[in-house]
Parts: C-alpha cells; structure tokens; sequence
C-alpha cells in the first residue's frame, strides 16, 4: 500500500505540474507588460547595442571625459582630477565608473548606454502623447508618433545619439519621469527626476518641489525622497572637491565657457530655445494647450504647459547670471513641448470636426474630418522640417569621418610609443586639437590635465585637420620655437616642440 501511495502519480498532479509552468512563464510576461518601463528599456537596451554593432560608435568631447573619469575611479593608480576638462556631470560618471573596469569597452558601452536613453525618449514622447487624447486608439497612434517625430528632429538630436551625449538620455528620463507620475508610480518618477537633476541642475527646484509634494501624499516614500535629495549635493560637488579641491567646479567651468551670446543674451537665450524645436511644433503646441484650456479647462495640458514655461524660466535666468545658454539647456523643455505637439495636431482636428458636427450632414463624417486635418497639419509641417531631416541624415557620414579621425589618432599615438614615449617623466606635456583632447586624455591613460589644448611647455603635440570634428589646432607658446616632426599617420602629425636647448622630459 504504502510503495503504491508513492510510486503512483495522481493524474490530476500529472496534469498539474507542466501547466504551473506555463502559468508561471506566463506570470512573469504579465509582470513584464504590466511594467511598461522595464520593457520599454530592454527592447530599447537591445536598439541601441544593434546600433552600436552596425553604425559608427564614437563618443564626443564631454562624453570622453566622463569615460576618462570613471576609468580613474576604478584604477585608483592613475589618479582622480576633474580639472582640465569640461563641467561635472555625475550621471554618467555613475555608468562610466563600472564600464572603467573593462577599458577596452568602456567607450563602445557608454555610447550604448546613451542611446538607450535616446531611445526610451521616443517611447516616452509617444506614451505621454497618447495619453493626453481621447478617442479612437488610431488618434493616440497618430498623436504619439508625432511627438516622437518631434524630439528626433529636435536641433541636434541625431547628433547627440550618434555621439554618446547625455542630452537624449535627459529628455527620456524627464519625459518618464512624467509618465509615471500620471501612471500613479510616484516613486519610479521621484527616482527619475532625481536621474535627470544629476544632468541638469535645471532640474533641481523641480525635483526639490515635486519631493516636497511626495513628503505630504506619500509618507512611505519619504525615505526615497531624503536619499534622492541627499544624492544631488553629494553627487554634483563631492567628487569635483576631491579631483580638485573645488566643490563647485562644474558651475566655474560652464560660466568660464564662452556662450557667444552677442550683445543682448536675453534675447539670443529666448531666440535659443525657439530654435531648438521646428516652428511647426512650437505653433501646434501653442494651439493646442489653448484649445485644452478654453474647450476643456484641462490641468494636465497646462500643468505640462507650465513646466515648459518654468524650464525656459530657468535657463534664461541662469544666463543673465553668466552661464552660457546653450540650445540643449532646453531640451527637457522642447521633449514635453513636442509631446503637446503631437498631441494638438490630433486635438486640433478633433476641434475642427466638433464644430462642424454642430451642423447638418457633418455629424457622420466626425472620424474622416479629423483625419483630414490631422493630414493637412502634417503636409503643412513637412517643408518647415526639411532642414532638420537633412542635418538628420548628414549625421552618420560625420561620426564615420569622427571614427576614422580618431582611429588615425590612436595609430599615431602607437607611432611616437604610447604613454611612454609621449610622457617619459612626470612632467611631461602633450597637447592636441581642442575637439579631441579628452580622447586624446583616454588614449594616452593619463588625466585630462596632462593634455592640453594650447602647447603652453615643451613636449608633443598632436596636430589634426581644423574642422568641426577636431576643432582648432593648439596654439604654440612664442617661446617654443624648435619643432620636429616626429610622426605622421593620415591627417594628424606628430611633433616635439621645445624651447631652445629644452629637451628634458620631452617625450618624441
């Protein structure tokens, strides 16, 4: 009786266990769909390596010295110095610092990591566009892909994801940030914001309010919010302080930065931020936040109208208090501005086709009025963004040119001997172009310091083509006078510049 009992299997526990399964397979798709961010990332995780394996991966400037940091973070053994370089951001470094660890990918890795961020900024652009129109499920569709269209033609923005930038990845976590809000996940959206405050300090008195809201809603979270508070101080100013000795280094650097903002930088700042996204978004929006308000009296659509306006507010103030009121300042701003584009395009013909239900024979055609406006306003738009589109597609032939510059670069330094040879005692100097000195600073192992952009000491220096990849060529101290070409790989050419009867610790 008793072998029986155990060597039998119930049907029924037969049929059971393959079942259990599939429920939990099924479980964790469930739990997967239901988090709309966490699948959005690995689909957009998976885009962005894609693209890294079939389009030129190669960061930019700032993005270089965030490598270049997090590389010393690491490798303790080369030092820490945030001088030398461009402002502190402490996001990235935060991905960089890990990505230090295996040298030969960290590049290649962070660009990923960007344009995933890129990536997710589409997803969001769309969801938050969506959300904001009633209707058919074809008018979300239309007002989503819209507001995606948007952001890819904001100025610049193919730019940013082909180099590795931040500026994608900012408008993506500001955008979600407000997706989950409206989705009732106030601490995924605390969190976020606090991700896009450690790239924008435009940021700070958002998530500063947004926490003191939090504080009084959500008791539990307070926790969270006294971490993320605690976070942007300690994370913006206690790493500068210890690679320089200065807390606030990064708010010196961006007000030593030349703005060029020309005789009035009030006006220049505001012409800035209108430039930033196409006209025709910035009408539509316009538009449409009125309809909403006067038609419905909707919160959401001036509740995201304000926080536009409070971004411009920001970045304009901060410019008449001399920082540079660059165009990307704005661009948390011009991802929502689209997003109400977007949607008012929809919300527009939806208006339209209202008014003209009101009389006889139009009550039946509502969905194709709609539709035609919807059609007429994209036809419209199309030669204002024509501009846009082609700087769009002039954007992979210029990182291919900016991947084979720097691949030219790294033969030339194998050329004079590495580290060694460019840098044979402790105060040896090199300089180079100034659009590459912090790749230059990745590729030699040293810190951002030890390469300049003008040759100031003897040394060697590296001098590229003069275009908008490498930027200018260094400047030479009158006093060195003795130039000996030394390399030449490609465009770039290799020199040791000393002053008369210098040659100690000069490397070449």
């Amino acid at each position: 009786m008793e072998s029986r009992a155990i060597t039998q299997t119930p049907p029924a526990q037969s049929r059971w266990r393959p079942s259990a399964g599939r429920s939990a397979e099924g479980s964790r798709w469930e739990a997967l769909r239901s988090s709309p961010l966490l699948l959005s990332t690995i689909v957009c995780l998976s885009l962005a390596a894609l693209s890294a394996a079939v389009l030129p991966t190669v960061p930019s400037y700032d993005p270089w010295s965030w490598i270049v940091w997090g590389r010393e973070i690491v490798n303790p053994h080369l030092g820490f110095s945030t001088g030398g370089g461009p402002s502190w951001k402490p996001l990235p470094v935060l991905f960089t610092a890990p990505y230090g660890v295996w040298t030969a990918g960290a590049p290649t890795l962070w660009v990923i990591t960007a344009r995933t961020g890129g990536f997710l900024s589409l997803v969001a652009a769309y969801r938050l566009a969506s959300k904001l129109i009633s209707g058919a499920p074809w008018t979300r569709a239309v007002a989503g892909v819209i507001a995606a269209a948007g952001v890819v033609l904001t100025q610049e923005w193919s730019y940013y994801m082909f180099r590795g930038t931040s500026e994608p990845m900012l408008v993506g976590l500001a955008l979600w940030a407000v997706d989950r809000h409206l989705d009732g996940k106030r601490g995924t959206a605390f969190a976020l914001g606090v991700g896009a405050a450690l790239i924008r300090p435009e940021a700070w008195p958002f998530i500063g309010l947004y926490g003191l809201w939090l504080w009084r809603r959500e008791p539990r979270l307070r926790w969270l919010v006294v971490v993320g508070w605690a976070s942007i101080p300690v994370l913006w100013f206690g790493p500068p302080w210890v690679g320089s000795g200065q807390p606030f280094l990064a708010s010196v650097h961006a007000k030593d930065y030349n703005g060029h903002l020309g005789k009035n930088p009030f006006l220049e700042v505001l012409r800035r931020g209108a430039d930033l996204q196409i006209l025709p978004v910035l009408i539509l929006a316009a538009v449409g936040v009125a309809i909403a308000w006067f038609k419905d009296r909707s919160k959401l659509w001036v509740g995201l109208a304000a926080a536009v306006v409070g971004w411009w507010v920001l970045v304009v103030a901060m410019t008449l208090d001399g920082y540079p009121g660059l165009e990307r300042f704005y661009l948390p701003a011009a991802g929502l501005t689209c997003v109400l584009a977007g949607a008012s395009v929809v919300r527009i013909g939806q208006f339209v086709s209202s008014w003209l239900s009101a009389r006889d024979g139009w009550a039946q055609r509502a969905t194709l009025v709609t539709a035609g406006v919807v059609a007429v306003l994209v036809i419209v738009s199309i030669p204002l963004s024509t501009s846009r589109i082609n700087e769009a597609r002039a954007q992979e032939p210029i990182a291919a040119r900016a991947e084979t510059r720097l691949d030219h670069l790294s033969a030339a330094v194998r050329a004079v001997g590495g580290h060694h040879g460019v840098y044979p005692c402790k105060v040896s100097f090199a300089a180079v172009n100034h659009g590459v000195q912090t790749a230059l600073a990745w590729k030699l192992a040293v810190t951002l310091g030890r390469v300049g952009t003008s040759m100031r000491h003897s040394g060697v220096m590296f001098v590229g083509p003069r275009d908008t990849i490498d930027g200018s060529p260094p400047r030479i101290d009158p006093r060195l006078t003795q130039q000996k070409l030394i390399a030449q790989v490609d465009e770039w050419k290799v020199y040791q510049q000393t002053a008369p009867n210098h040659t100690a610790c000069v490397g070449g």
